[in-house]
């Protein structure tokens, strides 16, 4: 996972605004587009290719962790719909 895209998730993970904000975004057509202009918001700089490999990529329990609360936090465009889940 990329380094920045890794503590923008570690950020949200501690941070509730944050992380509501990320749960909101449903449309998976938009979705990244969206989170990337969120993470702007909290300075981190993302882009879609940031997005794109981790699409399909297995989370460790670590980084499973550190997205704690459960739920879809931000959709990806591949037909499986989220991009990560957090166990909570």
């Amino acid at each position: 996972m990329n380094e920045n895209l890794k503590k923008f998730l570690e950020e949200a993970s501690k941070n509730e605004e944050l992380k509501t904000k990320l749960e909101a975004l449903t449309d998976k057509d938009t979705a990244t587009e969206k989170a990337i202009e969120i993470a702007k918001e909290y300075g981190f700089t993302l882009t879609a290719e940031d997005f794109k490999e981790t699409q399909g990529a297995v989370l460790s329990d670590d980084e499973l962790d550190q997205v704690a609360g459960g739920g879809c936090a931000i959709m990806g465009t591949d037909p499986m719909g989220c991009l990560f889940y957090g166990r909570g």
